[in-house]
This record gives C-alpha cells, sequence and structure tokens, in this order.
C-alpha cells in the first residue's frame, strides 16, 4: 500500500475509537482507504478482497496502545463493511497469530525471504535519505530510488532474477549525480516506532522538512528494531530459560542475529553502501545507568542508549525524539530519562516532539527553532 496519508487518517478517525494515537488513525485508516478503493474505484466484489488479501501488521508492545491494534483494525473492519478481512498479526514475541483464524501458510524459508526484503527496503531508503540533501538534480534521487525499487519489486513477482536486479538497482543508484562539497548538518531521527520510520504526512513529512531547511536525516531502520527484539529474546532466555532449553534457544537466537547481520552486510556491499547496525549489548550497558532494562514496552531503553551511544561518537549534531501525542512509552518513560541524559552529554542538540494528525505549524516552529541552534554553525 501506499504511504498512510491525510485521507488515511480521516478514514480511521471515522472507523476507529476515540482516544488512539495517530499511528493507529493513521495505519488503521490507510487499510480501509485501500480496501475502499479496491471496492468502489476497482470494481472488486467482497467476496474476491476476502479471497484474494490479507493484511499483515506488528503488534504487542507492552504497555503501550500498538498492543490493541488488532482489536483496532477488527473494530474498523467490521464497522466499514469488510468484517471477514483477514489481519495476520506478528507479535513481539516473533510468533504469528492469526486473529480471525484463517491465516496464510508461512514456512521458514518464506519467513527468512520477508525478512530479507525488509533489510532490502531499509537499505534503500537509507540510500535515499543519504542522497537527496546532495543530488545535483531536483527530484533525481527519489525518481532513481524509486526505479530500484521496482527493479527489485519486478523480480519478487516474477519469482527469478532476485540477485540480478538487486545489481540493477545497484546501477541504478550510482547513476544519482551528487554534490558533496557543501557539508550539512547530520539530525538523527528517534523516538516511538511508526513516528519516527514513517516518511510522509504522519510525521508531517518530517524527514523533507529537515532536508529543506539544510540538514541531512540520520535515520533508524525496521531491520534494528528486528535485531533488538531478538536480543532481547536472547537476553530475557539466559534470565529465565533452564537446562536444554537455555542452551537451545540462546543458540537458535544467536544464530537469528549472525543470519540478520550477515544478510544486511552483503546486501548493502551489493547496493554500493556500508551501513552499520547498532550493537544491541552495547547499547544496553551504556542504558544500564540511567534506564532499567528490565521495563518492556515501546523502544525499551534504546532511545536513551542511542542517545549516549551517538554523544560519544559525535558523528550527529542534533536528536529528534518524534512520537504521538501522550505516547506513554516514549513520552512518558524516555523523554523524562532524557533530562538526565542531556545533563551528562550537552554536546547533543536534543529535542523532543509530539504529533497528533494536525497542528503541524507548531511542530514545525519546534523543530525549526531547535534546528536554528545547529544550522548557525554552518
Amino acid at each position: 500500500m501506499e504511504e498512510p496519508d491525510n485521507q488515511s487518517l480521516q478514514f480511521g478517525r471515522e472507523f476507529g475509537n476515540r482516544g488512539q494515537c495517530n499511528p493507529t488513525y493513521f495505519t488503521v485508516g490507510n487499510l480501509i482507504k485501500y480496501l475502499v478503493h479496491l471496492r468502489d474505484e476497482q470494481g472488486m466484489s467482497y467476496e474476491d478482497i476476502v479471497t484474494n488479501y490479507a493484511f499483515v501488521t506488528a503488534g504487542g508492545c507492552g504497555p503501550c496502545r500498538m498492543g490493541m491494534y488488532a482489536t483496532e483494525y477488527r473494530k474498523a473492519l467490521r464497522d466499514s463493511g469488510f468484517p471477514d478481512f483477514r489481519v495476520l498479526l506478528f507479535t513481539r514475541s516473533g510468533d504469528v497469530e492469526d486473529i480471525l483464524m484463517e491465516g496464510l501458510g508461512l514456512n521458514f524459508l518464506t519467513l527468512i525471504k520477508f525478512f530479507v526484503l525488509v533489510e532490502v527496503g531499509d537499505i534503500l531508503n537509507t540510500i535515499n535519505l543519504r542522497y537527496r540533501p546532495y543530488e545535483k538534480i531536483p527530484g533525481q534521487a527519489d525518481e532513481l530510488i524509486y526505479k530500484a525499487r521496482l527493479q527489485v519489486q519486478d523480480a519478487i513477482i516474477a519469482k527469478k532474477g532476485f540477485s540480478r536486479a538487486l545489481y540493477q538497482a545497484r546501477k541504478t543508484i550510482k547513476s544519482i549525480e551528487l554534490d558533496r562539497g557543501m557539508k550539512k548538518p547530520m539530525i538523527h531521527i528517534m523516538g516511538e516506532f511508526w513516528a519516527k520510520t514513517t516518511d510522509g504526512e504522519g510525521n508531517y513529512n518530517l524527514f523533507r522538512f529537515l532536508e529543506k531547511e539544510g540538514a541531512v536525516v540520520s535515520n533508524e531502520t525496521l531491520t534494528d528494531w528486528l535485531l533488538h527484539q531478538v536480543w532481547r529474546a536472547k537476553w530475557l532466555s539466559k534470565r529465565k530459560d533452564k537446562g536444554v532449553n537455555r542452551v537451545k534457544n540462546q543458540l537458535i537466537l544467536a544464530t537469528v542475529m549472525i543470519f540478520i547481520r550477515s544478510s544486511f552486510k552483503i546486501l548493502c556491499f551489493i547496493l554500493g553502501e556500508n551501513f552499520k547496525l547498532s550493537n544491541h549489548a552495547k547499547l544496553a550497558k551504556l542504558a544500564e545507568p540511567y534506564f532499567d532494562i528490565h521495563v518492556d514496552g515501546g523502544e525499551d531503553h534504546m532511545e536513551v542508549a542511542h542517545h549516549i551511544d551517538l554523544a560519544k561518537k559525535g558523528e550527529v549534531e542534533m536528536i529528534i525524539s518524534v512520537k504521538p501525542f501522550t505516547c506513554l512509552s516514549s513520552s512518558g518513560v524516555s523523554d523524562g530519562v532524557q533530562v538526565k541524559v542531556c545533563e551528562d552529554f550537552p554536546s547533543l542538540e536534543f529535542l523532543a516532539v509530539e504529533t497528533n494528525g494536525d497542528s503541524a505549524t507548531n511542530f514545525y516552529s519546534r523543530v525549526h527553532m531547535g534546528l536554528q541552534k545547529v544550522l548557525a554553525r554552518y
């Protein structure tokens, strides 16, 4: 589906419960908008939609309202006229749960392919963010990265030529003309999972706004979040499991971590870049004096850990933590700890901003004021 937009937000508010955070409204509404498009504009019958389509999403995020996403999807689907539509939920534990008990057959090989494609998507998105501020021809990075995505997508649909498509994508990417002569500040985006990763109206087009103001975005990837989930499962297994189960689970999870890191590195090499994944054991040690790493929910300790890590490395000039209005895990927990982190690591500018689908002017004003301190150095 396309990136959720403000029309998706309106669908979400129409068919969703009151009091949800705007990632819920945007994502639930985006699904309803797409199904209505299939029915009303493409003329597809209800039976064909229910039979040939299913929706896969993530859920089960500790105390966060993300834990109620599945219920929100079911309610909105029922109220919008699609009560039998299938929703598949990837829980934080890694299980696949079919909410409507009519799931897809997902074997181990299918899941491996899925995670590889997530990595490809992350790498292409990151390349676009790092290239766009330096493009010589306006719009060329967007155009050619989109072309590269289509080259990979066509190979997936054809079920052949995936490796060749990756090399074609690399050639397409390398044709982007860049001018890196002007030094620009690097701004790191962290915060609530959806708000920090979406690239559209759901976070007021934050990435493009920063680029327009003269900055380069340092982003966090879905792959790194998945790697954190595997690390946490391994960390918990070491403390809870006993005997044979502990050894077995430790080996399985260690193998998964090695696979994620190795495949990401190989894909980066093929696509002509060298992006790094986080060392989550190191991040946990950095966060431990400030944040109880037993706390499970939202981004866990990662916001605090990334702040400290980035301050020590000196690779970025500013951090913007973006999250939905009243986000329990990010606004209510992490931001409280960030006050102490800012005192101990004053070299980095830190700004926490909330989104609610409205009040874009206020959002931009706060980001702009924080950004001016950094831009003044250039």
